[in-house]
């Protein structure tokens, strides 16, 4: 497929999306994402799966309807509007809302991160930095008033775009109007069920991130006739009938979901408490008060072993980006490229895995599970990654290598040992990102020692520290223990590449790790939005891969195997199922689980 020019290139009616299994919409986005080989025939992304997996007990025939869905939230969400939460998107907004695209998810094998409409029924493209979007009139709000069962129309497009480019804590990833160095200008109803979007230029991000999380809301909701943060109504799969902080979220299906076809979602309810203690979800799962999305890591094949009528689902490799953020205000000692690529050398990223992990106790259930390290994106982005063991990385994949002699040196270039140790804090939000982060600091603390230096472990609240102080911070910051300091951030999971690069390493990204530090990097990006041959995009991502490793930008410490899970096996869905960019629980996907008391 030759260089595209153009944003989209043919329209597509969704009917025969549904009928023949093809991706809606081509060009600049879907090529950037899917790929193209040179005849143009579309490949899968590569090395997003290839473990051993274990194979699923089958299911007694096609999906069946009813029963209930059970999983568990760790926290509460800091508010039930997407728009205004500061801590990433609440359960609901999976469930209750739709978004105009969504990514192609894979059944039996690795998803391949095509994009398809989820809302948009068909589209087209009269130039190249303009899209028409034709909205699917089947989609239909609740019965309550001031809906009233109405379709979705385009003012509900364009007053949840509105709203989003001027207060989502993501929207310097799309408009505009909150970064120069994002691609959409406006969003304009045309008529009633037609909405023209405006772009600013060229980006190949664009597509995948209005398919990541832009989630349209009723206007009448954005417009405060009635609150959205204590009524989330939407299109989506499910309905939400009760949240009690701290008790957890009962949501019932929408039977009039227009992507159902009368059949889905196959289970009537889905009911998510919340269960802060890893102890209480193992025990809950035990009793089958939990089907999923329960048991810790280091209690899955016990488990396993225990539990007859369950059975290991292995998923993708992880998409998250474990990442340890330098602080670069003045006067602090991460400046020195010498400190910065020492302590990375201090960790030995196998082992990290070995320990939080354990990948050898899952081959007699049949996975062999791999390792990758992020370096600085994750292995779950296929294609895109590239493994710094591998000598394509080049020099840079030294610094990723543990190698305590060569960080002991590069210690005393920058004047630490003989008497004089090297003492930082490591600033994290407790349980926030994942249960086994406080682990994950203990393990970082002991392999630094072991190189001569000294980290201080400091938990601090979410909500009222961590994200105003340290993750908004653009890397301007300092220690509570010790006036060196780095914070530790899970690295997302967006559905792009280039788009984890915008949103966590420009200087303009909304949960920025660098600040302006580093204007060679920007430069790199906003040269990468304008390619769009998928190649090209790959060969681009990874020379940033190895830019941003060899001078040590940020510190990666999120080595992972594949995401896997404990399932009881009447459950069907989790076994069987891909997301694109993987994860443990992935509310998309729950309007295709059943229930199959037979399995």
């Amino acid at each position: 497929m030759p260089n595209e020019t153009r944003w989209f290139t043919r329209s597509v009616d969704r009917r025969s999306v549904l009928r023949g299994g093809i991706v809606a919409g081509a060009g600049l986005a879907s090529a950037a994402l899917i790929g193209c080989s040179a005849s143009g025939t579309p490949k899968a992304p590569a090395g997003a799966g290839g473990a051993a997996l274990a194979t699923p007990a089958a299911a007694s025939g096609k999906p069946k309807s009813g029963g209930a869905l059970r999983y568990a939230e760790t926290k509460n969400p800091d508010i039930l509007d997407p728009v205004r939460s500061g801590g990433g998107l609440p359960t609901q907004s999976q469930l209750i809302y739709s978004r105009l695209f969504e990514f192609e998810y894979g059944e039996g094998k690795p998803a391949s991160g095509k994009i398809r409409g989820d809302l948009v029924e068909k589209w087209e493209q009269p130039d190249p930095l303009t899209m028409i979007l034709r909205l699917n009139q089947a989609a239909k709000f609740d019965d309550q008033a001031p809906l009233n069962g109405r379709s979705v129309n385009s003012q509900d497009v364009v007053e949840s775009w509105k709203r989003w480019a001027k207060s989502d804590t993501y929207r310097t990833r799309l408009a505009n109007s909150a970064n120069p160095d994002a691609p959409i200008e406006s969003m304009e109803a045309v008529d009633a069920s037609t909405v023209r979007v405006k772009m600013k230029f060229v980006d190949a991000t664009a597509l995948s991130n209005l398919a990541g999380g832009f989630w349209i809301q009723p206007a009448e909701g954005v417009l405060e006739k009635f609150d959205l943060a204590k009524e989330p109504r939407g299109t989506g799969p499910f309905i939400l009938e009760s949240y009690k902080p701290s008790v957890g979220f009962e949501f019932k299906r929408n039977p009039k979901w227009f992507r159902g076809g009368g059949e889905r979602p196959y289970v009537e309810k889905l009911s998510v408490p919340i269960i802060p203690e890893q102890a209480q979800l193992d025990v809950q799962f035990r009793s089958k008060s939990l089907q999923f999305g329960a048991v810790s890591q280091t209690n899955i094949v016990q488990f396993a072993k225990e539990l007859k009528g369950t059975e290991v689902s292995v998923g993708a490799h992880d998409g998250r980006s474990p990442i340890l953020v330098f602080s670069y205000s003045p006067g602090q000692p991460w400046h020195d490229v010498r400190l910065r690529r020492a302590v990375s050398m201090a960790i030995d990223r196998d082992k990290i895995a070995d320990l939080l992990f354990d990948p050898k106790q899952y081959e007699p259930l049949g996975a062999k599970l791999t390792t990758r390290w992020n370096a600085p994106i994750s292995g779950g982005y296929g294609p895109y990654w590239l493994d710094p063991k591998d000598p394509k990385f080049g020099p840079a994949g030294a610094y990723l290598k543990n190698d305590i002699a060569e960080a002991k040196k590069l210690l005393a270039a920058a004047g630490y040992g003989s008497g004089k140790t090297f003492e930082f804090d490591n600033v994290y939000p407790g349980i926030q990102w994942d249960t086994n982060w406080p682990q994950r600091v203990e393990i970082l603390q002991a392999m630094v020692q072991e190189a001569g230096m000294k980290m201080n472990a400091v938990s601090v609240d979410y909500v009222t520290e961590y994200t105003p102080k340290y993750m908004r911070a653009k890397a301007q910051f300092q220690g509570k223990v010790a006036q060196p300091a780095v914070h530790f951030m899970p690295g997302g999971a967006g559905s792009d590449a280039l788009g984890f690069y915008l949103q966590f390493l420009s200087s303009n990204g909304s949960s920025s790790m660098v600040g302006k530090q580093y204007p060679e990097l920007d430069a790199m990006m906003r040269k990468q939005q304008a390619v769009t041959n998928f190649d090209e995009r790959v060969a681009g991502i990874h020379e940033m891969n190895k830019w941003t490793m060899d001078n040590m930008v940020v510190w990666p410490v999120g080595p992972f195997v594949e995401v896997t899970d404990l399932v009881w096996k009447n459950v069907r869905g989790p076994q069987l199922l891909r997301p694109w960019v993987s994860a443990k629980v992935t509310q998309d996907l729950f309007p295709y689980y059943y229930i199959d008391d037979q399995a």
